[in-house]
């Protein structure tokens, strides 16, 4: 396979895409690069899709609450390029912070609701607006027939099927299940930053999501969450939030809905860590 072609301005990834002719079905799958098998993974689902598939690797600045946070992600374009390879002929759309957000663009506030004020948005204020504006700036852009998104980051899941049904956009948005490493740890582009001890130290969230899911049967959600909250206590992660929540709404429950899913982020170091699991099956997720 040759080398890809890395498209870095909106111009020539259109003028690409535009080629293909009006009938073609792209997939589409964003990341901000760091790339690891989680991420190929939505790719080889995207190929399932359709034929045609975009990956973009750029690191939003507008999603970043920590300065720090921002500098020291992990940038590794080389890395990722290879990466794609494995998979397939991918289109990549890499572009810089002013192709991206232009002089003349007018930057969505979209209202969320409850879902900008709660777990992720409580802990990360103005972080979806970040999700927001980049996510339907790439689907101006791109124009896709689908667009791939891991369950790991259920609440930016949530966030952008009320920003595709609010905009009324055509493209239809699909949920792919966690990548997992064989620890049971959330594949995800932090993990670059934990050292092996941490990395150890991090399966506690794996082991409590367990614990909770071996409780359902006999326990109600409140009482789950305080047992699992105390399961998480023995480990030496800091934990900012557990919550055992609606699917649909993330409005925490008293009592058991289909689809009811623990959520839980934490400090693992200097490295902050979320993930999630459903507790309670639900058809509703592609």
């Amino acid at each position: 396979m040759e080398d890809y072609k890395v498209f870095s301005t909106v111009k020539s990834l259109q003028e690409r895409l535009h080629s293909l002719g009006k009938e073609t079905q792209v997939s589409f799958v964003a990341t901000m690069g760091a790339l690891h098998h989680g991420h190929l993974e939505l790719v080889k689902k995207a190929f399932t899709l359709a034929d045609t598939v975009v990956v973009s690797i750029f690191v939003n600045p507008t999603q970043f609450n920590k300065k720090e946070d921002l500098e020291n992600y992990p940038r590794l374009l080389d890395e990722d390029l290879k990466l794609l390879k494995t998979v397939g002929d991918v289109i990549v759309f890499a572009p810089t912070v002013d192709e991206v957000y232009p002089k003349d663009y007018v930057d969505i506030d979209l209202n969320l609701g409850k879902l900008e004020h709660v777990m992720e948005g409580e802990f990360r204020p103005g972080h979806f607006k970040g999700v927001v504006n980049v996510v339907k700036r790439f689907f101006d852009i791109i124009n896709p027939t689908y667009a791939l998104f891991g369950l790991k980051d259920f609440q930016q899941l949530a966030v952008i099927e009320f920003m595709v049904e609010h905009f009324k956009l055509s493209v239809q948005v699909v949920g792919c299940e966690t990548v997992r490493e064989p620890s049971g740890l959330a594949s995800s582009s932090r993990n670059f930053r934990l050292s092996e001890q941490e990395k150890v130290e991090a399966e506690i969230i794996y082991k409590t999501m367990e614990y909770a899911r071996s409780l359902v049967a006999e326990k109600e959600p409140t009482e789950v969450q305080k047992m699992a909250l105390e399961f998480f206590s023995k480990s030496p992660l800091e934990i900012e939030y557990l919550e055992i929540v609606d699917p649909k709404s993330l409005d925490s429950i008293p009592n058991w809905v289909p689809g009811a899913r623990i959520c839980i982020a934490t400090m693992c170091g200097k490295v902050r860590l979320i993930d999630n699991s459903e507790l309670i099956e639900n058809s509703f997720i592609s």
